[in-house]
């Protein structure tokens, strides 16, 4: 089906990605370790500071072997944290992925939307220590700023003269996914003509690992690949680190500069259960509507849908609510849509989660491979899923007009879907 665009609407394009994740430090890695079911969850090393705590081995999605310095400067490494390095260098691939020559834009009509959930843990909690042992003169000033979940943005644009829109989603772990609706929204309304948007997360330190494990968010399984979502012993899910960046650009700005695009973002659906700070419930309703609303949008059938990537909360409550969102929005196609968790081979990294999916997804269209859901063993009968599993599935939708949907959920019962096409 090709989407017709409305005269008063303008359509927005995704031209360039960039990926720091635990699987792959850039998207070729990434995708060929994602593609492959190549799996980057290990067991964490001990803090250096708290290896004296008696603390659980932890596993989690940690991004190895990244070298800060290749990004950005040591001085400014030292005044900013680790999710703003991650996020430097996913920007600066995605921009050379795009083409883009900021220096002939015009920066007030460029912008930034970086979703962040957890903020700078590492630096202020590191600059806590020194206040404690050594005084408050050698505590950074930079702490201030650098902690912040703002700062990704502000350095953004001060590095790349950013003079735009500009804006930081903090909703749990569905930011990633706001941040892309809202920067394309942006563009729609002609505030932008292009938006570095996604999101980044730096957190595992032991601290949040062990609120967020009494919290019953993560499972506290010493296995790295315990993280099975819709497995009869599905237990929770793994965390993670990283960051994912796409380049939104609107389509006639794009390609009057010529430049390769990966696919069309058409639809945005956002819905809350209004449930308080629990997690993903077992009533998909209004997921479905979420569902229902990128769709509509998007101008989508269901036999446009290439697949479905989901959330994959590894909750036996939350995944039941998934497979019943599906039910409701897609009757009895639902069993036939492939469905997949790619994020299994990484981790949940909360803020950069969504973006990491979209940028997925979106390399899914192109090279036209679902890649699979790692671990689910032993999948549940009640949820009646396509799901791939354990290897990469090829895409059976040929024609330009597939599409994909990108879910996720967050605690308190925020939902957000986007619907991407292939190259318009």
């Amino acid at each position: 089906m090709k989407i017709m665009a409305n005269n008063q609407q303008r359509r927005v394009v995704v031209t360039g990605l960039g990926v720091v994740a635990p699987n792959g430090i850039g998207t070729a890695n990434f995708w060929q370790a994602s593609r492959d079911g190549i799996s980057g969850i290990t067991r964490l090393e001990p803090h250096e500071s708290y290896a004296h705590a008696n603390l659980p081995l932890w596993v989690a999605g940690a991004v190895r072997d990244f070298v800060t310095e290749d990004y950005i400067d040591r001085k400014l490494a030292n005044r900013t944290d680790r999710m703003t390095h991650f996020a430097f260098a996913a920007i600066q691939e995605a921009i050379m992925d795009a083409g883009l020559d900021l220096a002939q834009e015009n920066p007030r009509r460029v912008g930034a939307v970086i979703a962040n959930a957890m903020g700078g843990v590492d630096f202020v909690l590191k600059q806590l220590h020194t206040l404690y042992t050594r005084g408050p003169r050698f505590v950074s000033a930079y702490t201030a700023i650098a902690w912040l979940n703002v700062a990704n943005v502000g350095q953004a644009a001060i590095r790349y003269n950013i003079q735009g829109y500009c804006k930081t989603p903090v909703n749990d772990a569905v930011s990633g996914l706001n941040a892309l609706g809202m920067a394309a929204g942006a563009i729609r309304r002609n505030t932008a003509d292009m938006i570095i948007a996604g999101g980044c997360e730096a957190f595992l330190h032991p601290l949040l690992l062990r609120v967020l494990a009494q919290q019953g968010v993560c499972t506290t399984s010493d296995d790295p690949n315990a993280y099975r979502p819709f497995d009869q012993r599905a237990a929770g899910l793994i965390l993670a680190e990283g960051a994912g960046i796409c380049i939104l650009e609107e389509y006639e700005h794009a390609r009057r500069r010529g430049a390769t695009i990966y696919g069309e973002l058409v639809g945005y659906g956002q819905t809350n259960e209004a449930q308080g700070l629990h997690a993903p419930s077992s009533d998909g309703t209004q997921y479905a509507r979420a569902m229902c609303q990128a769709m509509n949008q998007g101008r989508l059938q269901t036999s446009d849908l290439a697949y479905v990537q989901l959330d994959g909360r590894a909750h036996p409550a939350s995944d039941q609510g998934e497979a019943e969102a599906l039910r409701l929005a897609f009757d009895a196609e639902s069993e036939r849509i492939p469905v997949s968790v790619p994020r299994t081979s990484i981790g949940h990294s909360y803020a950069a989660a969504g973006a990491i999916d979209a940028l997925t997804a979106l390399l899914a269209l192109k090279h036209g491979v679902i890649p699979p859901t790692l671990n689910c063993d032993d999948p549940d009968p009640r949820y009646h899923l396509n799901l791939v599993r354990n290897e990469a599935r090829p895409i059976e939708h040929k024609d330009a007009s597939s599409g994909v949907l990108v879910a996720g959920r967050g605690l308190g019962g925020s939902n957000v879907v986007l619907a991407f096409t292939r190259e318009p």
